[in-house]
């Protein structure tokens, strides 16, 4: 695995952000006094925030509009970013042997780019990464290779040279299949996928310090 160049996703890979996603549903719902069924996290797991807040008025009774369900569940997840969400062990160190061996950087994500910033201003890596890239500003999804291409592009490196870091089956499908190596980072999130990641990957690692520079 040749690697000029590398595309980081941030929750999950970077970031140990996923349980403050997982949870801000049921942190919401207990906060307004509202007992909360076990299966709630599943049962959100598809929903976007609007429908989420849909949800939450029309089997929870709570009484906010769905805009203001929308601004409080966000801010939440913004304080999460700001204050809380703690890097992966052992990625601060990967990340300096890169910058030391002049290879290039970038952020590729789904998260919006204000919470990207928050979270990596205050954990002092935002220095590491020649830019960010998100899903949204795209107006794509990882279930396609646009986002990894547009990244390459920019890094100025090529394809089979751009390593991309991901925990995610469907992101690490894409960019396999797009032709970009693939390192996968083991989360808890995505802990049943991981025998369907391992054989797509390059290296798939369950701590960022066993990543191997090859």
């Amino acid at each position: 695995m040749k690697l000029s160049g590398a595309i980081f996703d941030l929750d999950g890979t970077l970031l140990d952000s996923m349980p403050f996603w997982e949870t801000v549903g049921s942190r919401y719902l207990i906060e307004r006094g509202i007992s909360v069924p076990e299966d709630l996290p599943l049962r959100l797991k598809t929903m976007t925030l609007r429908e989420a807040a849909v949800f939450y008025r029309q089997d929870f009774g709570v009484t906010e509009s769905e805009e203001t369900i929308c601004r409080q569940v966000s801010e939440m997840i913004e304080e999460d970013y700001r204050s809380r969400a703690p890097l992966k062990a052992g990625v601060r160190d990967v990340l300096e042997q890169l910058r030391q061996r002049g290879i290039p950087m970038c952020i590729a994500t789904a998260t919006d780019r204000r919470l990207v910033e928050l979270a990596l201003h205050r954990l002092g890596i935002f220095h590491f990464f020649s830019f960010i890239v998100t899903c949204g500003e795209l107006n794509t999804s990882k279930n396609q290779p646009d986002i990894f291409a547009v990244c390459a592009r920019r890094l100025g490196t090529q394809r089979a040279e751009t390593v991309v870091f991901e925990d995610s089956l469907h992101c690490i499908r894409t960019a396999s299949r797009a032709g970009f190596p693939v390192v996968g980072i083991y989360d808890s999130s995505a802990d049943s996928e991981r025998e369907e990641i391992r054989p797509l990957c390059e290296q798939y690692l369950v701590n960022w310090e066993d990543f191997c520079f090859v």
